[in-house]
């Protein structure tokens, strides 16, 4: 997979203008489209607490996208609830990401693929939180077999993994690795994220002595050879409390409207953020301190979300 020298140029000058200027924009833009979901999942706030459900309509989505452009961002997530079932009328979700890549260098999406994956998202990353019953214990009865089979008949090319580790799924990390690459090849590369303490799922949130055990089996999965993106630098920052302190490196709109830095969890509780287990941010900000490690791992996700 070739480097694309424009974009790696780019985000040099990003990290430099930051470091060196103190310029604070955000390098992702993300927009939870929609609150609507197709599942009811243990860990999820959206199952647990009585969130309106809500879409976001396009003009609404349209002018978040115009305020990111204006801020430079180049890399756009739409997430939801599930971001497949998000509709204005007859302008369904596949038209809303064949026009946000217009207008953004990569657009990718977070899924749960109990619908089909035929999204033209240049990254697609799908929920997997354990080997087959496990999954289904957490997701809902049936939800692996439907994935693994829409995983296998998807076209797109670029499919990823993402685990969230809580105490409901833990003792199962080696098994949903080992599934993963034998029930849905497909996928690229695994990441892994940790749950965050969202009122109504805290009491699955791993405590900070289960989540060093987490991150020693997570590095030793890599290092026998399984594709896990994390590098062992931005694991080992998530081992502290508020290790999160560049919110401004991601800018995150939600259904109701607000755009915040960060996830916004911080409005709600501020005791959330000592328990952040956003695994994109803390890559990015491993980088930001200049940890080697992640810099030279960076060039491996620099391929992933430009190749």
């Amino acid at each position: 997979m070739e480097i694309n020298l424009g974009e790696l140029v780019h985000y040099g000058l990003y990290f430099a203008g930051a470091r060196l200027l103190g310029r604070r924009k955000p390098l992702v833009g993300g927009i939870n489209i929609t609150s609507y979901c197709n599942l009811q999942c243990a860990h999820c706030v959206y199952a647990a607490q009585p969130i309106p459900r809500e879409h976001l309509t396009r003009a609404q989505i349209q002018a978040m996208m115009d305020g990111f452009r204006r801020q430079g961002v180049r890399v756009l997530f739409l997430q939801g609830g599930e971001p497949t079932l998000w509709h204005d009328g007859d302008y369904c979700f596949n038209d809303l990401v064949r026009d946000a890549k217009k207008q953004f260098s990569r657009v990718a999406c977070v899924t749960n693929a109990i619908l089909p994956i035929d999204n033209p998202c240049d990254l697609v990353w799908v929920s997997v939180d354990g080997s087959p019953e496990v999954h289904d214990r957490v997701r809902g009865q049936g939800s692996y077999a439907k994935m693994a089979e829409n995983v296998a008949e998807s076209a797109n090319p670029n499919l990823y993994a993402n685990i969230t580790l809580s105490k409901l799924n833990l003792d199962d990390l080696e098994s949903c690795v080992e599934h993963i690459r034998r029930d849905m090849p497909r996928f690229k590369a695994i990441s892994v994220n940790f749950e965050i303490p969202y009122p109504g799922v805290e009491a699955h949130t791993l405590d900070y002595p289960q989540r060093v055990q987490a991150v020693e089996r997570i590095i030793a999965l890599r290092r026998a050879g399984h594709p896990i993106l994390n590098s062992p630098a931005s694991l080992r920052l998530m081992l502290k409390p508020n290790w999160n302190t560049t919110h401004w490196l991601i800018s995150l709109a939600h259904p109701n409207g607000l755009v915040v830095e960060g996830c916004g969890a911080r409005n709600l509780d501020p005791k959330i953020c000592e328990y952040c287990g956003y695994g994109v941010m803390a890559e990015v900000q491993a980088i930001w301190r200049g940890n080697p490690g992640a810099i030279i791992d960076s060039f491996r996700l620099f391929r992933i979300i430009n190749g």
